[in-house]
């Protein structure tokens, strides 16, 4: 399977561009190649420095229609490079292109199928099938894709509703009228059983879905900016996820109370806003509720340059800062990173990317350097 992922990716890089297999159908999608090392700076109580290689490949079939479209994505990849480690001792990891990945095993998966129809001369479209709410809420120009922009989680999603995100059946629409998007999401969640393991209370998913029972809502208002030909997009968005949770300070070893469980919710913005033909600015705002975190809530800002040495690389910088709630023990956790690209051809992109995080979890005096290179090839 390695070599298939391999030889299918540089056969795509060839053509530099989706296939058109016949008529309507087309096949397209992207292959990742990176490696990761990731240093603590206390080096006596925290696991040794973790590196290694990683890949991500995503093959996407699509059909578009005069009134409907079928997208479906297939997933294929191997390794987690820092976060196989260092995921435990942070609230927002530093390796987003494994999200989807089965470390050490090339598992395909079936991500996303979903049928899509279009009303009103495209006005309002109505998704049915399986996918993710970050098809609804929650975008960004500079900072929302792991495999060609920023790496670390802060700087791709909003990470509070990043850990209720999933690929499961949901009904979307995305409604736009002039300088104004409206957009949001239902969605179908596994059933959750809480008993005590004999150890602890833990929450385990039944694999059985109920509409009625266990959803997921958002939706999200986003104001778009035209000013001078400078675009922007300026959205707010809310979500609710209704199935059990633990209140991050919940007392779990106790076996004759079972915990309280509550729902997750929370508000989140994002902003984008182009300042010049080759510079932009971002910023990212979110809240959560019901003390599910030692957490509770964020904001990260930062900026893409464009044509720095030439027209074929650009540069991208950001920090963050996640706040602890009141009660909590921990710090606040800081990520900052920045990222060298350069386009070595149409369908080949080189990115060199630096990390550094302070205040890992429950090691407020420890920090985290993470180094990157990544080959993306886009096909």
């Amino acid at each position: 399977m390695k070599r298939f992922i391999v030889l299918f990716s540089l056969l795509f890089t060839v053509y530099g561009s989706a296939i058109d297999l016949f008529g309507n159908f087309s096949l397209s999608g992207d292959g990742v190649f990176y490696f990761q090392s990731a240093t603590p700076s206390v080096k006596n109580t925290l696991p040794a420095a973790q590196k290694g290689f990683g890949e991500v490949l995503d093959l996407e079939f699509e059909y578009k229609g005069g009134f409907f479209s079928f997208y479906t994505r297939f997933h294929n990849g191997n390794g987690s490079g820092g976060d196989k480690v260092f995921a435990d001792y942070l609230f927002a990891n530093v390796n987003t292109m494994a999200d989807d990945n089965t470390d050490d095993n090339y598992d395909l998966k079936l991500l996303e199928a979903y049928l899509s129809f279009n009303f009103f001369e495209d006005r309002l479209n109505i998704i049915v099938g399986k996918t993710e709410p970050f098809l609804f809420i929650d975008q960004n120009e500079f900072a929302n894709d792991e495999i060609s922009q920023f790496i670390g989680k802060p700087f791709v999603n909003n990470i509070f509703f990043d850990v209720e995100d999933r690929y499961s059946p949901l009904v979307g629409f995305n409604f736009s009228f002039e300088k104004i998007e409206l957009s949001g999401y239902v969605q179908s969640i596994e059933k959750h059983n809480v008993f005590f393991d004999g150890r602890e209370w833990v929450i385990e998913e039944t694999g059985v879905h109920d509409f009625s029972t266990n959803i997921s809502t958002g939706f999200q208002l986003n104001f778009k900016t035209d000013i001078r030909g400078l675009k922007g997009n300026y959205r707010f968005f809310v979500y609710n996820n209704s199935f059990s949770h633990f209140r991050y300070n919940a007392d779990l070893y106790n076996p004759n109370k079972k915990p309280n469980t509550v729902s997750a919710s929370g508000f989140g913005l994002s902003f984008d806003q182009y300042v010049a033909e080759s510079l932009g600015l971002f910023a990212r705002f979110g809240k959560s509720y019901n003390r599910l975190h030692d957490y509770d809530n964020f904001y990260s800002l930062g900026f893409y340059l464009g044509n720095l040495f030439s027209s074929k690389d650009s540069i991208m910088c950001a920090f963050t800062k996640i706040n602890s709630s009141s009660e909590s023990k921990v710090k606040d956790e800081k990520h900052f990173e920045v990222q060298y690209r350069y386009n070595l051809s149409e369908s080949l992109l080189a990115a060199f990317d630096y990390q550094y995080v302070q205040n890992l979890k429950n090691y407020p005096k420890a920090d985290l350097s993470v180094f990157t290179i990544r080959l993306t090839l886009f096909f």
